[in-house]
């Protein structure tokens, strides 16, 4: 089904206009959701422009999805066009990221849709598995794809040797003292956040911790209750996945993935990093492979 791509732009429940691109394909195939990264956006990195053509031409729609994590401070409108609100990475909350994703699939459903994949990348990883227990439409995910699972908990323990759980103590304080919007010191973290983002991300409990690789024999009880298809795709050389330096391996997370997700399929790409960069038509054949 030959159709052009169009801009298109979708209002959240809590009053948010998001843009995103929007492919026309076959309303009886599964729509397809691509949810973005940190910091990032639905158009910079190539893999997404070739996703974007390749999985068009199997006839399935698609939207590149701007999500309220766009950008690291983005000013977003309301739907009066005249009133905003600043978001991106410095302040999202992940607990939010279910009223984005319902947004898309809304606007999909109004063009005819009536099945959903979900396609997250990075940190979009970890949004698409909550919106299975959290989402307004979870009913309607019959597939997840997943590229490149960010495996945040083992990053900040690397990065803090393990204070992170002190410095979660301040963040909690922060937000109690109603200064939850100020940015967190540099040894916190590497990125700069706010403490409800800091909090948001690393408050201990199951929906935090799906991708806690670097606890190789960690059961997932998320995970486990997954019963549709999941696909997962890393690079041999993405860092974020197999979680040097914790005495982790490429292996280990592997295992773990199949210790945890029950109808699962696993490629890697073989000196791919974290966005695909030179092996973004490997990515393509991988989705694809999957889809039919």
């Amino acid at each position: 089904m030959e159709s052009k791509s169009q801009l298109v732009q979708t209002t959240t429940k809590d009053d948010l206009i998001l843009s995103g691109i929007y492919l026309e394909g076959d309303k009886d195939k599964e729509a397809i959701i691509f949810i973005h990264g940190f910091t990032s956006d639905f158009y910079a990195h190539k893999f997404y422009h070739v996703l974007s053509d390749r999985v068009g031409e199997n006839g399935n729609s698609i939207v590149l999805a701007q999500n309220r994590g766009t950008g690291i401070c983005t000013e977003v409108l309301k739907s009066n066009r005249s009133d905003s609100e600043y978001l991106g990475s410095y302040y999202e909350k992940l607990e939010e990221a279910h009223l984005d994703i319902s947004a898309w699939i809304e606007f999909l459903k109004n063009e005819g849709c009536s099945k959903f994949i979900l396609a997250g990348h990075s940190l979009g990883t970890i949004k698409s598995v909550r919106y299975l227990f959290e989402g307004q439409h979870k009913a309607l995910i019959s597939k997840l794809i997943l590229f490149a699972p960010f495996d945040k908990n083992g990053y900040i323990e690397r990065k803090t040797k393990g204070e992170w759980h002190e410095h979660l103590k301040v963040a909690e304080q922060k937000i109690k003292d109603g200064k939850e919007l100020e940015i967190i010191p540099d040894t916190f973290d590497d990125f700069p956040m706010t403490f409800r983002t800091y909090y948001s991300w690393y408050r201990e409990y199951d929906l935090n911790s799906i991708w806690d690789f670097y606890k190789s024999e960690y059961i997932s009880p998320i995970l486990k209750q997954i019963s549709i298809p999941v696909k997962v795709i890393v690079g041999s050389n993405d860092d974020d996945f197999y979680t040097k330096g914790l005495g982790g391996s490429l292996e280990k997370s592997v295992q773990y993935l199949k210790n945890n997700i029950f109808d699962l399929e696993i490629d890697i790409i073989n000196g791919a990093n974290h966005t695909y960069v030179g092996l973004e038509n490997d990515l393509a054949d991988s989705v694809l492979n999957f889809l039919n």
